[in-house]
C-alpha cells in the first residue's frame, strides 16, 4: 500500500457479509466502456496520457516504454515524474503534446479544455477520453480498456486483472450493511470544508469501503457550512494528504469549527490518505477501500 498516513482512535469490531458484488468481476461483467472506446489504437508506440489513473495503470501492465509524457497528476510511480509533461489534467497544453509527436493521447473524462481535444484531433493525432465509473467494476474495466487499447489479447487483459483476485476477495467481505457515517472532505480552502457529495469519487470510495456519505443529498463537490457539518455527524472524516497539510495538519483540522464537534473530531477519527490513491480510481483506489474498510470496521483486520 501506497501513501498512507493514519491517525484513528477507537476500532469498532469487525462483521462478516455475505459475498455479493464481486462474484464472477474477475471473469468479467458488462464493461462501462464501450467498444470503440477501448478498441486497439492503430498505432500505441508513442503515447501522450492526461491523467493519474491512466499512467499507473500502464505502468501495471508494463507498457511504460511506450509513454513520451504524462500529466501533472500522474505522481505515481515515481518513475513517471520523470517523464516530459504536458500540464494538468483539466488544461492540457496542445502546443506541449505536439511538440512531442505523441501516435495516441490517452485522457481521463475530466481531459480538456475542448479547445485543446479538438485542435489535437484536427492534427489526425488519435485522441481518446476514457468513460470513468466510480466503483470496483470501473476500475477493471479501466484496466481491461486500457490493455487493449495498447493492443494486449483477451488472455493478457484478463491476466491484468486477475493479479487484484486476492484484493477483490477481501472487499467482497466489507458490511456494506452497516450504518458507518462518513464524510470526504476534499480541503478546508478559507476555513470552508469542500466535501464530495454524490456521482463523485468520494461518494465511490466511501461506499467500496461499506460506508453511508453523508453528503450524499447533494451531487458533486461543494462547500458545507458548519451547520451542513454538524448536523451531517459524520464518524469519520477522510481527507487527502495534501488537502489535509493544506489546512494545517491533523490537529489544526481536528480543531477546526466544522470538525471538533462532531464524533469525527471528538474521537479523532481523522484518515489521511494519498489524494491519488483515493480518488484516482486506478489500482490503487482498491487499496484505499481495503484499507478505509478495516478503520471503519467494515472488514476484519485479520482477513
Amino acid at each position: 500500500m501506497h501513501g498512507w498516513t493514519l491517525g484513528i482512535v477507537g476500532m469498532r469490531s469487525s462483521r462478516t457479509t455475505v459475498l455479493t458484488v464481486l462474484i464472477g468481476l474477475v471473469a468479467g461483467l458488462p464493461q462501462a466502456y464501450g467498444d470503440d472506446m477501448c478498441a486497439p489504437a492503430s498505432d500505441s508506440s508513442r503515447v501522450a496520457i492526461a491523467g493519474g489513473s491512466i499512467t499507473e495503470i500502464v505502468y501495471e501492465l508494463g507498457l511504460e516504454e511506450r509513454l513520451v509524457a504524462v500529466d501533472r497528476t500522474s505522481n505515481f510511480p515515481s518513475a513517471a515524474l520523470e517523464l516530459p509533461s504536458v500540464g494538468y489534467v483539466r488544461n492540457v497544453s496542445a502546443e506541449g503534446v505536439l511538440s512531442l509527436s505523441p501516435t495516441l493521447v490517452l485522457g481521463e473524462d475530466d481531459m480538456g479544455p475542448p479547445a485543446t481535444i479538438e485542435q489535437l484531433r484536427a492534427t489526425g493525432i488519435e485522441t481518446r477520453k476514457l468513460a470513468e465509473a466510480h466503483d470496483i467494476e470501473g476500475i477493471l474495466d479501466k484496466v481491461r480498456c486500457i490493455a487493449r487499447i495498447f493492443g494486449l489479447d483477451e488472455q493478457a487483459q484478463q491476466a491484468a486483472v486477475d493479479k487484484y483476485s486476492p484484493l477483490l476477495n477481501q472487499l467482497a467481505e466489507v458490511d456494506q450493511g452497516t450504518d458507518i457515517k462518513a464524510a470526504l472532505v476534499l480541503s478546508l480552502a478559507d476555513g470552508v470544508p469542500m466535501a464530495g457529495g454524490a456521482d463523485t469519487s468520494a461518494q465511490g470510495v466511501l461506499s467500496m469501503a461499506g460506508a453511508t456519505n453523508v453528503f450524499d443529498e447533494f451531487t458533486g463537490w461543494k462547500p458545507v457550512s458548519l451547520e451542513a457539518m454538524a448536523a451531517s455527524n459524520p464518524e469519520f472524516i477522510v481527507m487527502p494528504t495534501r488537502g489535509l497539510k493544506a489546512a494545517g495538519g491533523r490537529e489544526a483540522v481536528l480543531q477546526h469549527p466544522a470538525v471538533r464537534l462532531t464524533p469525527a473530531g471528538q474521537k479523532g477519527q481523522l484518515i489521511d490518505i494519498d489524494g491519488m490513491t483515493l480518488l484516482g480510481f486506478g489500482p490503487r483506489t482498491l487499496d484505499a477501500a481495503h484499507r478505509l474498510a478495516i478503520l471503519f470496521g467494515t472488514l476484519s483486520e485479520l482477513r
